[in-house]
């Protein structure tokens, strides 16, 4: 049997709700000092708590008879409502269309919103008057078009019916692949406009290869796959190269000529700051083949004598042309500007990590 309001709502507050339940005469007794806990008066005071609680609990039972009658009458009232709407006794399949039309339709707030035999009528005769509007609209504008239509093909008769003229001995389809032919053309000219206008020219400079002054070739101490005809490489280092001044670090740079000719002795000095050596401990010109990269994974920067920088050589995405200008001779006359390519590079030696301390090398 189902438990009733009543059942539920007595034995959750009257049943634990008796003070024997909560504290027996014992424990209250203990709860006082031990020379007090032979007094008469405790065991008075515990009936009188008892008395008082039993009191409440009359109360509590009043209002759980209360309540349940009040819940009666809302159940009564209940199913007055459900008799009133109609829907009592529904089926599950009337309660899923109801849940259909909430869904398509919306909640309705009050019985207001449904027609009646009279206002459906004139919902529908509406919605008739609407739709027979709408049609002929349509048709109004579909007459139209097709008029527009008809005058187009008529302007066009030549077209229509294969009439256009040309020169003597050319025929109609001749002359309708030449009319496209020059209507294609007239497009491109219009989108070769409009980009020049768009886009002004740059300025050009002629570039030019380097010529070498010397057949014989530099003694190159790089690998095979790094050795380039003027003995530059790329040498990337994550970090900042504090070079002297040439005030302070005569001692640490030395003055070159430069390399593409007699030193010239009114031309501005050169200077070169050493800066470390390079070390390549995988590679070796004797047994290392052309087409061994292993070497690549190791290479070793040796700053000063006590610090080394561990990197590798990588390729680079797209060659790197290094350009600088073309020296002229005395005689020419042109005062524009000639490049020559001074080298290619094609591979980089990395150094991604700080120098760790090693021995004296």
């Amino acid at each position: 049997m189902a438990p009733t309001e009543s059942s539920i709502l007595s034995n959750f507050l009257l049943s634990p709700a008796p003070l024997p339940t909560l504290i027996s005469l014992q424990k209250f007794t203990e709860l006082f000092p031990k020379r007090l806990r032979s007094h008469p008066h405790i065991r008075a005071l515990y009936r009188e708590l008892q008395e008082l609680r039993e009191h409440d609990m009359d109360l509590v039972n009043g209002n759980i008879d209360k309540e349940v009658r009040q819940g009666e009458s809302q159940k009564a009232e209940l199913r007055k409502s459900i008799a009133k709407t109609g829907v009592d006794g529904l089926t599950s399949n009337d309660q899923r269309e109801m849940d259909m039309d909430v869904q398509l339709f919306g909640q309705t707030s009050s019985t207001s919103d449904y027609h009646s035999a009279s206002s459906l009528l004139d919902a529908m005769e509406k919605a008739c008057s609407d739709i027979e509007r709408q049609v002929a609209e349509m048709d109004e504008k579909a007459t139209l078009i097709l008029s527009n239509l008809n005058n187009t093909v008529g302007d066009l008769s030549d077209l229509r019916y294969g009439k256009m003229q040309g020169p003597a001995g050319t025929s109609g389809e001749d002359m309708v692949v030449e009319a496209i032919r020059g209507l294609s053309n007239l497009e491109d000219a219009c989108y070769r406009a409009v980009f020049d206008s768009k886009s002004p020219k740059m300025p050009s400079i002629p570039l030019h290869p380097r010529a070498s002054n010397s057949p014989t070739r530099v003694n190159n101490p790089l690998p095979q796959l790094l050795q380039t005809p003027s003995g530059l490489a790329l040498l990337e280092l994550q970090g900042t190269i504090n070079i002297p001044s040439q005030d302070n670090g005569d001692s640490n740079q030395s003055t070159i000529s430069s390399p593409d000719g007699p030193h010239d002795p009114n031309a501005a000095p050169v200077f070169e700051t050493p800066i470390g050596k390079l070390m390549f401990p995988d590679y070796s010109p004797q047994f290392t083949t052309p087409d061994d990269t292993k070497w690549m994974k190791r290479v070793y920067l040796y700053v000063g004598r006590y610090q080394r920088m561990t990197g590798e050589v990588k390729k680079l995405p797209q060659p790197l042309a290094l350009v600088q200008r073309r020296q002229k001779e005395s005689s020419a006359a042109d005062d524009s500007e000639d490049l020559e390519i001074v080298e290619v590079v094609k591979y980089k030696i990395f150094f991604k990590s700080r120098p760790e301390p090693v021995n004296d090398i």
